[in-house]
Formats: C-alpha cells, sequence, structure tokens
C-alpha cells in the first residue's frame, strides 16, 4: 500500500482507495482537469509559433521525467541522457527508412531500443557511484555518437536522416501541427501519469531507497542491481520517446541534435525544476526551453549591438544565462522550483494562520 504523505491539512485517510489517490481534494482535481481541457484547447487556438513550443515542451518534459526517474529518484548520475532521445529519433527513422514501419509501429521501438542500451551502460552503477558512474555514462554518450556517425549504411552517418509522423488515423490528419500537439500531448499526460504512479509503487520507494543509502536498502532486502539496472532502463525509456516525439514533428533527425552540452544543461535544469519530483521535472523542462526560446528572439537585439559578431554573441549569452540560472536557484532554491511551489500550496492551504 502507498501512502500520500503531501495531504492537505485536515485531509486523513479513511480507506486504502483514498490512501492511492494522487489529487485528494475536490479543488485539487478540479484544477488538474481544468488544466488539461486548456492545454487541449490551445491545440485549437494556438497559432503554429505557440503550437511549436508546446511541442517542444511536451518532449522535453517526457525527457526530463525520464532523467527524474534516474538521478532524482534512483539517485544515479547519467550525462548520456541526450543520446538516448537520439536513439529513439533515429530507432523510428531507421525503421521506417529500412523496414517500411509507419510511427505507431516504431513508437514503442523507439523506447524499447534506448531502454535496452540504457540497461547495458547502467550495468556499471551496480558497483560504482556518484563520478565515477557520471565519467561511465559520459562513455555511454561518446559510444552511442560514434555508432550512429559511423554506421552509415543504417543511420546515413552525419548526414541525418528524415522521419515521418503518423499518418491518418481514424480520419484525424496528424500532418497538421494542431492534431500532432494533440497526439504528443496525449502521451505525454499518459507517460507523466505512469511516472507519478511508478514513483508510490514498491519500485519507487526501492528507486529512493537506493539513493538515499544503498547499503542500509540492501539489509532491507532490496536488489541493489535489479533496481539500479531498472531505473537506467525505464529512464531511458522515457527518453527514447521523448525522441520519437520532438523528431516526428520536425520530420528529420541529424547527430548534431543530441550534443554532450544537451545532458549536462538536462541535468543542470533537472536541479533547476526540483530533484525527486514530477513536477519538477516538468517545470525543469519547461523553464529550459522557455530560456532557449528567449535566447533567440534576443538575437536581433545582439545583432543591433554587436552587429557582425551577433552569432557568436548570442551563443556565449545563452551559456552565461543558462549558468546564472542554474547557480542562482542552487544558491537561493537549491531544492529547485518544486519546493517553493510546495511552500506555496502550503501557505495557502494554512492561511491566515503563520504556522
Amino acid at each position: 500500500m502507498t501512502i500520500n504523505v503531501d495531504r492537505p491539512c485536515g485531509t486523513f485517510d479513511r480507506n486504502y482507495y483514498q490512501a492511492m489517490e494522487i489529487f485528494r481534494t475536490p479543488l485539487r482535481k478540479f484544477l488538474m482537469i481544468a488544466f488539461i481541457v486548456v492545454m487541449y484547447i490551445l491545440g485549437f487556438i494556438a497559432d503554429d509559433y505557440i503550437l511549436s513550443l508546446l511541442i517542444v515542451f511536451c518532449a522535453f518534459s517526457v525527457g526530463m521525467t525520464g532523467l527524474q526517474i534516474i538521478t532524482g529518484y534512483a539517485g544515479q548520475i547519467s550525462l548520456g541522457h541526450a543520446a538516448f532521445m537520439g536513439v529513439g529519433m533515429y530507432t523510428v527513422a531507421t525503421f521506417q527508412a529500412h523496414l517500411g514501419f509507419n510511427f505507431w509501429m516504431a513508437l514503442p521501438l523507439a523506447g524499447l531500443f534506448p531502454m535496452i542500451i540504457g540497461m547495458v551502460f547502467g550495468i556499471p552503477a551496480i558497483r560504482i557511484k556518484g563520478l565515477y558512474l557520471a565519467f561511465a555514462s559520459l562513455a555511454a554518450h561518446f559510444v552511442i555518437v560514434y555508432v550512429i556517425s559511423n554506421w552509415r549504411s543504417v543511420t546515413n552517418g552525419t548526414d541525418g536522416m528524415y522521419l515521418h509522423r503518423p499518418e491518418t488515423l481514424l480520419g484525424i490528419d496528424f500532418m497538421i501541427d494542431k492534431y500532432y500537439y494533440l497526439l504528443v500531448l496525449t502521451i505525454t499526460i499518459i507517460m507523466i501519469y505512469f511516472a507519478k504512479n511508478l514513483t508510490r509503487t514498491r519500485l519507487g520507494r526501492a528507486f529512493v531507497a537506493v539513493r538515499d543509502n544503498d547499503i542500509a536498502a540492501e539489509v532491507m532486502g532490496i536488489n541493489i542491481a535489479h533496481t539500479k539496472i531498472l531505473a537506467f532502463g525505464i529512464g531511458c525509456f522515457y527518453a527514447g520517446i521523448a525522441g520519437a516525439l520532438g523528431g516526428g514533428y520536425y520530420e528529420y533527425v541529424n547527430i548534431e541534435w543530441f550534443t554532450l552540452t544537451d545532458s549536462i544543461w538536462y541535468l543542470g535544469f533537472l536541479v533547476v525544476g526540483g530533484l525527486g519530483s514530477i513536477f519538477g521535472a516538468i517545470a525543469g523542462a519547461v523553464v529550459w526551453k522557455s530560456l532557449d526560446e528567449l535566447s533567440t528572439l534576443m538575437t536581433p537585439v545582439t545583432e543591433a549591438l554587436m552587429g557582425g559578431m551577433a552569432f557568436y554573441a548570442s551563443a556565449a549569452f545563452t551559456l552565461i544565462f543558462y549558468s546564472l540560472i542554474v547557480i542562482v536557484v542552487l544558491v537561493l532554491e537549491p531544492r529547485g522550483i518544486n519546493h517553493r511551489w510546495q511552500i506555496m500550496k502550503r501557505s495557502y492551504r494554512l492561511h491566515p494562520f503563520p504556522y
């Protein structure tokens, strides 16, 4: 039986089903349903630019959720997360190009292949941890990039591959951006729902126990090797699905889209969002891609100020801006946006009482 420790004040468990609920009060349920409805409505009223941002937010939220499972819950550092997203992209493109699979058939494989590869590279986590594990996952990134770059007969090397969106299904044409956004949003909601429930199960509690103290967890009967490898597998499955959804929107994939820098920023903005919470993963992804878009919009201003050096200056300012955001959050709110959000909710529930 799972226990929800984040209950609103005055709310108690009276039976098993109440203890299993994610949202305990009618207000919480209403707000979540309202938010989801608004997200779907945006698909019909937003322009192409807003839709592109929403699709990116959804795809990267799925990818960040996978890293949250690996690092935030299981405590295993991964510097190869962007590469696993690339494996998901290339899996769909490869099966479509060489075997004639459609998007629906290739999508589960886009999660399965990174999952298997992630579990293989997660084996070192059985014996090593911390900085040494980070180096092992760093090796995974370079191995994946090397294989994709040089296996030209399958991946077309550094030239990239075209990737096709799902075609008409039940009269819905997913080649139209708004319908593809609705598809990506639906998959995102489902995967985040499963991730949220996973963290409340026996396996999710085992992840947290291994993260906090793996020796104590082993004493309690938790299979450390099984738990760590499974964390890598599930997290990389999410990364592969995220890559497939993002690649499907652009209908193209290239090795340059998932660099080591992206993997590092994944970890950085996971900290910004908040380690150990699904909301923190979503917040980190949204903040990251919002800042990325903001830096793009600021390029004309940079060009007006610096002329021909605008391109290099914009790239440098982006890195400096990202770094400052991460540093400020680490100093002022080391537990991330999620912790600040929890404080706000508690203040609202206890108002006007200061305690």
